[in-house]
């Protein structure tokens, strides 16, 4: 930021981990979805739960995803859950932006789609809009049936109002990838919470992920050399 502020171009590998993240936020909701949380204690406990002795899961058929930024992440997602059957709602800073086969709201207006949201991906940057956009009021908005995914920021989420309404019934699970306090404080309710998965920033990271990171620093390069636009130039 310094060397920005001073005049010096600065590029980033935005995009990079994008797939990675959109792969743990959909594996994190499949898991949620089909009780794995659950399946995986059981098994633990050598106990033998079959689904028809508790609550069945829901169909994810017809549910609604509303994903909250539609940068590379929130797009690969909406993808991915639109072949499963699921109906899409996106967030973005204007609802003037089409975006195919989803539903587009602003940012403004992200409070009136929380009543009808199965579940809540926020996949956005952390700007002064966005920090405590999941606030104790917007969490009692949605449905107890609902879920949160959060690969974004942790402070994009109020998380004692989170753990209330998960704690109390108010909403039916998580799967956090991001914390207000990183790591995660030892003492948090959320470590135990059978509702909740919870891993420790690593959403974006494979053995590929650095190789990926200098090809686009190198690609860059090769640009600046010939004189050529830059991409991914922080602004």
């Amino acid at each position: 930021l310094d060397l920005h502020a001073n005049g010096v171009t600065v590029t980033t590998s935005s995009g990079a981990s994008a797939s990675l993240v959109a792969q743990s936020a959909l594996t994190g909701l499949l898991s949620l979805a089909r009780h794995f949380p659950q399946l995986a204690q059981a098994q633990r406990e050598h106990r033998w739960a079959p689904f028809f002795t508790t609550t069945l899961p829901p169909d994810l058929e017809g549910q609604t995803a509303t994903i909250v930024g539609w940068g590379p992440i929130g797009q690969k997602l909406g993808a991915w859950l639109t072949m499963l059957g699921l109906k899409i709602i996106v967030v973005r800073q204007s609802a003037a932006s089409l975006v195919e086969g989803a539903r587009v709201v602003a940012l403004d207006d992200f409070a009136t789609v929380l009543p009808e949201t199965d579940w809540l991906v926020l996949a956005c940057p952390l700007t002064p809009q966005t920090t405590n956009l999941v606030s104790k009021q917007a969490l009692t908005l949605m449905k107890p049936s609902a879920h949160v995914v959060n690969v974004s920021r942790g402070a994009v989420v109020d998380e004692l109002a989170l753990i209330d309404a998960l704690n109390n019934g108010r909403l039916c699970g998580a799967y956090l990838d991001v914390f207000a306090q990183e790591p995660l404080p030892e003492q948090s309710p959320l470590w135990d919470m059978p509702n909740v998965i919870a891993s420790p920033h690593t959403a974006g990271f494979s053995d590929g992920i650095l190789k990926r990171m200098s090809q686009m620093f190198l690609q860059n390069l090769r640009h600046w050399h010939k004189g050529e636009a830059l991409f991914n130039v922080v602004k």
